[in-house]
């Protein structure tokens, strides 16, 4: 995972890892955010700011508007892309997803409330979370953990371990 550095003031703050329990909470922002306006996006963001990196309110105030800009930027490419492949990592003979082809009626079907986009991108964030919690459950079951350690751990560590399981989960059934 790409080293994140959140630069406020004269402090600067490194985050080398995101735990599980970072990564649901970013699912639960993402998915509350509508993104209708700037405001709404950048508190999004700040939410964001203060659960990866564990600071306040008045400690990200000291941060320049780039500085924000550019540390969300890198926090939602390592939840979405590199976290995000981890995930279809675990399955490998996955359907290749469906090209959708644009039409003349897509507009009009928008406006009249014909397909939901919007309840689209927003069920993704919940299909995250879901599966999120799908792995935890079965790393307290196989590894023996408490749900606070798995909370705790680092998300890119533990899809790793769980995606080894489901790799050599016939090698172990026959044993």
């Amino acid at each position: 995972m790409p080293e994140m550095v959140l630069l406020c003031g004269d402090e600067s703050f490194t985050c080398t890892a995101v735990s599980v329990k970072s990564y649901r909470r970013y699912t639960e922002i993402m998915e509350r955010n509508t993104g209708e306006s700037a405001a709404e996006a950048f508190d999004a963001n700040m939410q964001i700011l203060k659960e990866v990196f564990s600071v306040t309110g008045n400690t990200l105030s000291k941060a320049d508007a780039v500085a924000i800009l550019s540390t969300s930027k890198m926090i939602h490419f390592v939840m979405q892309d590199v976290i995000g492949r981890k995930f279809l990592e675990l399955n490998p003979e996955r359907a290749e997803p469906e090209e959708r082809e644009e039409s003349a009626f897509d507009e009009y079907d928008e406006e009249n409330g014909y397909n939901d986009l919007e309840a689209e991108r927003k069920n993704i964030w919940k299909i995250l979370r879901d599966n999120l919690d799908r792995v935890v459950k079965m790393c307290i079951r196989v590894m023996k953990n408490s749900y606070q350690d798995c909370m705790d751990a680092d998300i890119i560590t533990l899809l790793d371990y769980v995606a080894f399981e489901l790799r050599t989960i016939k090698e172990n059934e026959r044993k």
